[in-house]
């Protein structure tokens, strides 16, 4: 039983040691044995055993004395592949002692050390880059880099001198072979910002009117603004003209002016009086000559000049040739003179006559002040004259001759009123039973209007007849008797 239990043991001892001794790295000797810091290199092993996928595969270098106590990776590959591609850091320090070896990250496996020693015969400390007067400036400026001393220079922008001038933002670099080894070093990237300074603009030169303003802007977020004026603020307004200008500096220290010109133009000289009244049925309203447009009470007319029949408020706008506007308002009153017709000159029988001016007048002045109400009574011959006035202080004049025919004595016969209107009353002394009258207008044409008899005469109906002249008579048996010329009005 002791024996058994003993074999057991031998057997699971043996498969541990089996399994630990399973992987295993032999890092082989470099072809090359001098570098340069910051070079590449290439390490090559062999491996035995099974590494699982996801397994990293580090070279690592030793210190100037081959001691691994903390090694420097120089490469990595995920896969076994047997060769790692690495570099050799730039600050790496001279020494002719380094060593390498490949370790495996899975199981944890550290491979042989390399037997051969690895000399390192530079640093990077010979490729430094220095910018005057700093690595940042504004558009139009000039910024030196300048690389320390060696044999050759390579820099990023294809030159191949000490020291190079740039005018763009850019990240440069520069490749330099050290003077007494002959490595190749890259120095550190340095990074250079051209800000591109202020976009300020204040516009284009301007031609504004009288009156106007402008607010010029030099923008928001800088540090410092310096008007012409000697104000310091984002904006400032004109209303002047002149020339403005601007400075602005901001927050890199980057500078900007600029300048506009302002025109002010005068407003054109419109002036269309003072409100107005007056008699008539039109009036011409001018405006300013020599405009570029026109506009009278937006839309009635773009014309110079404005026919005015009516009365109310007319207002024009007017502009010129520098775009610049002007407006004025008239309030006009049109009063359309009063009409005043007394009729035709009238020859009739009678004593007297009643001539009608018209009803609604303010004032009526018949024959020079012998009347002033709107009926004026005629008892003789001549010419009569009126003047009329109305509300709106319009006046208008007319005459007429009137002729009165003293009546027959044996009659007794004459008629009122002239002008008539709604009807005409005939008296006579006689009685007027077979009578009937009649009335004859201008063009010829005979009236036989209804009348009724009275004890003195007769009323004749007359409300239907035109406006007019017309000729009355009295008819009986055929025969005619004319009593004048009645005007309906």
């Amino acid at each position: 039983m002791t024996k058994r239990i003993i074999c057991i043991h031998l057997v699971l001892l043996l498969f541990a040691v089996l399994k630990l001794s399973a992987q295993t790295i032999t890092t082989n000797n470099l072809t090359q044995t001098s570098f340069c810091a910051g070079g590449n290199i290439i390490v090559q092993y062999s491996s035995s055993g099974s590494f699982p996928m996801g397994c990293i595969f580090y070279a690592e270098l030793s210190d100037a004395t081959g001691n691994f106590s903390n090694p420097t990776v120089m490469g990595s590959v995920p896969l076994n592949t047997g060769v790692i591609a690495g570099t050799i850091p730039s600050t790496t320090p001279f020494g002719i002692n380094y060593r390498v070896r490949v370790t495996a990250s899975n199981p944890y496996t550290v491979g042989t050390i390399s037997s051969t020693p690895v000399i390192i015969t530079s640093t990077a400390v010979s490729a430094t880059i220095l910018a005057n007067p700093g690595n940042q400036g504004c558009a139009g400026d000039t910024i030196l880099l300048w690389a320390s001393f060696n044999e050759s220079y390579f820099w990023s922008t294809g030159e191949t001198t000490q020291s190079i001038h740039v005018t763009q933002s850019g990240t440069y670099t520069v490749t330099v072979t050290n003077y007494l080894t002959g490595c190749e070093v890259t120095s550190e990237p340095v990074n250079v910002t051209i800000h591109p300074g202020p976009p300020l603009n204040l516009g284009s030169d301007q031609s504004l009117c009288e009156g106007d303003s402008l607010i010029l802007s030099a923008g928001a977020g800088y540090a410092q603004y310096f008007w012409n004026d000697s104000t310091s603020g984002t904006e400032l307004t004109a209303c002047e003209s002149g020339i403005y200008s601007v400075g602005v500096t901001d927050t890199f220290g980057c500078s900007a002016t600029d300048t506009i010109a302002l025109t002010f133009n005068p407003l054109p000289a419109l002036d269309l009086g003072s409100d107005t009244s007056l008699c008539g049925s039109e009036y011409m309203l001018y405006a300013c000559p020599g405009m570029m447009a026109y506009n009278w009470n937006n839309g009635l007319s773009y014309n110079p000049a404005l026919l005015v029949t009516e009365s109310g408020a007319y207002s024009v706008m007017v502009t010129d040739s520098a775009l610049c506007v002007s407006r004025d308002t008239i309030m006009m009153g049109i009063h359309p003179p009063p009409v005043l017709e007394l009729g035709h000159d009238l020859s009739l029988c009678g004593t007297y006559l009643v001539l009608d001016g018209g009803n609604g007048y303010l004032s009526y002045n018949w024959n020079q002040g012998n009347g002033s109400g709107q009926f004026f009574t005629v008892t003789q011959s001549g010419i009569y004259t009126l003047v009329i006035t109305d509300s709106s202080g319009c006046q208008a004049g007319d005459s007429i001759q009137v002729t009165l025919i003293p009546l027959d004595p044996s009659t007794g016969l004459y008629a009122y009123p002239n002008p008539f209107r709604e009807e005409i009353t005939i008296v006579s002394s006689q009685g007027l039973e077979k009578s009937a009258p009649l009335l004859i207008d201008e063009s010829m044409r005979t009236y036989y209007p209804g009348f009724t008899l009275n004890a003195s005469g007769m009323n004749i109906q007359t409300a239907g007849l035109s406006q007019g002249c017309y000729l009355l008579y009295l008819e009986e048996d055929g025969k005619r008797s004319l009593l004048g010329k009645f005007v309906r009005p």
